[in-house]
């Protein structure tokens, strides 16, 4: 979103504070929205799980084995009304989405003055020395970010992937540059890109779709990809000493720990999982990849963590984006205090998305079909929006809305009227309100809006037969028959047809 302008901050930040290049170190572009998925309830479920995390984990930290066993029963069950609070992970990406929200785009100087005009629940020491140089010592907010390892940068991330899942170039960008607002050192930049690329990536897949392994090596690989050669100072890991860095960490050792199916307890061992980056990600990668379909165990494989809130947190964001808002237990969810305003935020979050024609799934339609030359570029956006809009209000079964879309669109340009892909949504919405009317005995209605469906396709069973039974409730049995014998012609084995001509057939001997 917005690529000029962060290629144009990206330029002013290496020219002024020196920031490491990472724009020309783009491997792979993996990031294609599918038109079968709910992005709105992946950003949903992503945002909440982050929330959820962070609250069950700020909850726990300092607990000992019993505690934690008492409290995650409380969690999991539906006999139990506790509020959990979250803490700075939740707090701070929040502001960053209002932000994004209010701004209609990525201001980072906006975001630099929400975080020290907001209070913030438990700031780290990075996050409070970057507002004693902002605030306090009044320097310029690209330059009042800390030279820190912390996992602050990456813990607020989410909103980048939920305005860029299908923009890798903006991604990378806005990912790295919000890190510099608090963190400049050149690891905590690489990890807010490759968590906000590793969630991204995850709402491009269907619910529970990895199965195999090679899925879980095809994700590590391009989340590698995305940080390679940031990282060129030299850093150490603090279990053993070794010199290490992210990318060596994700893309080499996570895979064989992964392959091994290590338990929680001796990778953090190896590897800590305090606020140190370096460790925290990781962990939080392995806590989500070693069981993702399983969101109950994703959040038991966090308790342990030194660090429990922003390792919890990054965790079930990932497990949230992955499987959705309405795959969450809403056991879990009833627990989270603030749930309505992060549901909110998530909807507005999606609607600025769709301003990004890249994360657009229905925009290659468009392009296969034949539009006007001198069509202005701002036409074309908002054809792009219309489709995607109709479509989805299609799949949520919102039926008046879907068609308000679809007719607005076709009045634009009717040439879509006759693309074949798009044919067969805009006669599901027409259908759908057709039902909804039939189920209301809105009989004239009904019959308006499936005689629409009709035009669509003139020979489709289902549409015929509904007409026919509109027509009975109607009392206009030759209509009633026609259109039942005609669905019937044309699906011999139709058994809804075959009960309603037969219904039609026996009142007209009756008469």
């Amino acid at each position: 979103m917005y690529l000029e302008l962060l290629e144009q901050l990206y330029s002013f930040l290496i020219n002024e504070i020196h920031m490491p290049k990472f724009s020309n170190l783009i491997e792979k572009n993996n990031l294609v929205p599918k038109s079968n998925i709910d992005y709105l309830d992946k950003i949903r479920g992503a945002f909440v799980g982050l929330a959820l995390g962070d609250a069950f984990g700020n909850f726990i930290e300092g607990q000992n084995s019993s505690e934690i066993d008492y409290v995650l029963n409380l969690f999991k069950s539906d006999k139990h009304s506790i509020s959990l609070d979250v803490s700075d992970d939740t707090e701070m990406t929040i502001l960053f989405s209002e932000s994004l929200i209010i701004n209609q785009g990525f201001n980072p100087e906006d975001i630099a003055n929400r975080f020290i005009r907001q209070p913030i629940t438990r700031t780290g020491k990075t996050i409070n020395e970057f507002i004693i140089n902002y605030r306090d010592r009044k320097l310029e907010w690209y330059k009042s970010g800390v030279e820190s390892a912390g996992n602050g940068a990456a813990m607020r991330c989410a909103p980048v992937s939920f305005l860029n899942y299908g923009d890798y170039n903006s991604l990378k960008l806005m990912a790295g540059i919000q890190s510099t607002i608090t963190h400049v050192d050149q690891m905590a930049i690489a990890s807010s890109i490759a968590l906000s690329y590793s969630i991204a990536y995850l709402m491009n897949l269907e619910p529970f779709s990895i199965k195999e392994s090679e899925q879980i090596n095809d994700l590590i690989s391009a989340v590698g990809d995305s940080i390679k050669g940031i990282e060129t100072s030299v850093y150490r890991s603090r279990t053993e000493d070794e010199i290490e860095n992210l990318y060596t960490r994700i893309n080499i050792v996570l895979p064989k720990i992964i392959k091994q199916q290590e338990d929680m307890d001796k990778v953090k061992m190896k590897w800590g999982s305090s606020a140190y980056v370096l460790e925290s990600l990781p962990y939080a990668l392995y806590a989500f990849l070693k069981q993702p379909n399983d969101f109950e165990q994703i959040l038991n494989n966090c308790i342990g963590a030194d660090d429990t809130d922003t390792v919890t947190s990054m965790a079930l964001t990932l497990a949230g984006a992955y499987i959705g808002f309405k795959n969450i237990h809403k056991v879990y969810v009833k627990k989270l205090r603030n749930l309505e305003e992060i549901l909110t935020l998530s909807d507005r979050l999606f609607e600025l998305s769709i301003k990004n024609k890249l994360n657009n799934p229905y925009r290659r339609m468009r392009d296969q079909i034949r539009t006007n030359n001198d069509s202005p570029e701002n036409l074309q956006d908002e054809l792009d929006q219309l489709i995607w809009m109709a479509i989805k209000h299609t799949k949520q079964e919102q039926f008046e809305l879907a068609v308000k879309y679809f007719e607005l669109l076709i009045e634009k340009n009717p040439e879509f009227k006759k693309n074949e892909k798009l044919k067969t949504n805009i006669i599901e919405a027409y259908e759908g309100l057709g039902n909804r009317f039939l189920e209301k005995g809105q009989f004239e209605e009904a019959l308006k809006y499936f005689k629409k469906a009709l035009e669509h396709d003139l020979n489709h069973p289902s549409i015929l037969c509904n007409l026919a039974i509109t027509y009975l409730n109607l009392d206009d049995l030759n209509k009633a028959e026609r259109y039942s014998r005609r669905a019937v012609e044309l699906a011999p084995d139709f058994k809804i047809g075959k009960e309603v001509l037969n219904a039609v057939k026996s009142l007209n001997k009756e008469k």
